[in-house]
């Protein structure tokens, strides 16, 4: 069998957007009232943040935002089966007619999917916030949108006077290497409703061990800097890509009847 086919692949993303319709709707829901909830309560100073003086109460909903999204990115992977409810589930995703490779990339791409749905969510949360704020008769109504394009604005403003390169290279490199990790988790354990949760747990022991493991200091000078972000990012490039792998072969030795974890 061809691995890849985009018409069979086509076939077998609308037959899993049919039915885990349930799945991605109750998502849709929970995010969109948690939003409102938060927003409304930050917004009619329910909550009510000061920092420096100031109110930071639309900063405080696009902080909620901010964290909501890239957690979401990080441990996506991890809820590549949380759709399924059964071990029943899992049989009938094993018999479809599609190769193992077209199987895991649908699988994998539940965590894309729920991007636009969580977007349409906060969009649906900041109107509901505008809304109560309206009849609650509030000065200074704002939507929270407007608050996130000027931190965002603000904040890469701040960046660019800096030499912001070295953040943003090891910011963007852990997310890639954790959301990886996650990736392996989310096929390494057979709990799929709590494989973000083992693959937290087994993520901070393994920080743990390297803080308490590894010397406290580099001792490369400036001159080798470059030379050991070079090593250090082909070390991490092959990481992140081993664990995609190994993610792959789990996935297709998975069995109906395991154990504990998928090996």
């Amino acid at each position: 069998m061809i691995q890849f086919n985009f018409n069979r692949f086509g076939k077998l993303m609308r037959w899993s957007l049919t039915v885990d319709r349930g799945f991605y709707l109750k998502n849709l829901l929970n995010v969109f009232v948690v939003l409102s909830l938060l927003f409304i309560a930050f917004t009619t100073h329910f909550f009510h943040i000061i920092v420096m003086g100031e109110n930071a109460d639309y900063t405080m909903c696009f902080i909620v935002t901010m964290v909501m999204f890239i957690i979401t990115v990080v441990t996506g992977p991890s809820w590549m089966f949380s759709s399924m409810k059964s071990k029943h589930d899992l049989q009938t995703l094993l018999m479809l007619p599609a190769s193992n490779l077209e199987k895991y990339l649908m699988r994998y791409s539940t965590w894309i999917l729920l991007l636009p749905l969580y977007i349409v969510a906060f969009f649906g949360a900041d109107l509901v916030q505008y809304l109560v704020n309206v009849i609650w008769g509030n000065e200074n109504l704002a939507f929270v949108t407007t608050e996130v394009i000027n931190d965002l604005s603000d904040t890469f403003t701040k960046l660019s006077k800096g030499d912001p390169r070295n953040m943003w290279h090891g910011g963007i490199a852990t997310m890639l290497l954790f959301h990886s990790v996650y990736t392996l988790g989310g096929t390494f354990f057979r709990s799929h409703k709590f494989a973000w949760i083992l693959t937290t747990v087994v993520i901070i022991v393994v920080c743990m061990l390297c803080i308490w493991l590894l010397p406290q200091g580099t001792g490369y000078s400036d001159k080798d800097s470059a030379q050991v972000t070079f090593g250090w990012d082909v070390f991490y490039a092959v990481w992140f890509l081993g664990n995609f792998w190994l993610s792959y072969r789990l996935f297709c030795r998975q069995q109906v009847i395991g154990k504990f974890v998928n090996l």
